[in-house]
């Protein structure tokens, strides 16, 4: 090979040993320490217990989750409780609604801004819970405030700060400020 051959060969080779030099690398983005595991729209899930009964449903418009917190935030839940009575075999339902819920430790949901608990059912003396904040227990079925709470029934309506009630024993109380009108009418 002579001199003018090995020159283009030359500038060729020193060319590519500068373009692996200089080359930049590809870096792949850095994700925030705290950054969700999954975003998903229109969400149903359906949540059973160990005899096979569906316990409970919820969906959202929007579901945020973020593993390292143990957290998971819906943009307006609407769960349905399934309370199944054992002595009757009858089945209450339970329809709780509000604009956000954030569920933590995969049993506390705490829904907040107009939450509405409506009693599908028609089958308990409260039809109708009505407050700015709520907290629910999933496993145990119990919910509970510290704001101020409005209950309907048919023949009631109580006005109260703070309460807590069990959907499985039908136990309901409200704290404090408590006012009440009874309707005499019959059912």
């Amino acid at each position: 090979m002579n001199k003018r051959q090995s020159i283009p060969f030359l500038a060729l080779l020193i060319g590519f040993l500068l373009w692996l030099y200089v080359k930049p690398e590809n870096q792949v983005p850095a994700l925030p320490d705290h950054h969700p595991s999954y975003i998903a729209n229109e969400v149903l899930s359906n949540h059973y217990d160990e005899f096979g009964f569906n316990d409970y449903r919820i969906s959202a418009k929007k579901v945020t989750n973020y593993p390292e917190d143990d957290l998971t935030l819906f943009e307006q839940p609407k769960i349905l409780i399934y309370i199944k009575d054992e002595t009757t075999k009858t089945i209450s339902i339970w329809q709780l609604t509000s604009e956000t819920g954030t569920l933590k430790e995969q049993k506390k949901l705490l829904l907040a801004g107009n939450v509405l608990i409506n009693n599908l059912s028609k089958d308990q003396v409260v039809q109708t819970m009505y407050t700015e904040k709520a907290m629910l227990i999933l496993d145990s079925k119990e919910m509970s405030s510290e704001e101020k709470v409005i209950w309907t029934g048919p023949q009631i309506r109580q006005e109260g700060v703070g309460m807590w009630a069990s959907m499985i024993t039908k136990e309901m109380t409200l704290n404090s400020n408590i006012e009440a009108i009874y309707f005499n009418e019959p059912k």
